[in-house]
């Protein structure tokens, strides 16, 4: 058994922090992990977060971006780069944060499917 998608197809919804995101996953609901394709314009910002047993993939699908990553103390430790096609997996505790450079789409994929896992920090 399979369900399958075509993005473009997807409406924009409002997501968090004021982005907007194609809701894959509730489209296919998948019972293992939680897709998503967040659409950004130039100088958006995703929160600074990170998660309780979430691990998280990123594939640019476009656009370019700047990914933080954070110390315990959240002081930035590292940056990382990202342009169409650079695949990224993020463990739950790191503290990490996206920035739009290029207006683009990142296909964001968080496994397990554990609702209300994020923690935000301000």
């Amino acid at each position: 058994m399979y369900d399958s998608v075509t993005i473009g197809d997807l409406e924009l919804h409002e997501g968090m922090n004021g982005l907007h995101v194609r809701a894959v996953g509730y489209e296919l609901r998948p019972q293992q992990m939680r897709p998503n394709v967040w659409v950004y314009e130039a100088g958006e910002t995703s929160t600074k977060h990170w998660h309780k047993e979430q691990e998280e993939l990123y594939h640019v699908l476009s656009g370019r971006f700047e990914m933080d990553f954070f110390d315990d103390e959240e002081a930035k430790e590292e940056s990382l780069e990202l342009e169409t096609g650079d695949v990224v997996v993020v463990s739950p505790d790191q503290l990490r944060q996206l920035h739009c450079l290029e207006d683009g789409e990142v296909f964001v994929v968080g496994a397990p499917n554990t609702k209300d896992d994020g923690v935000v920090v301000d």
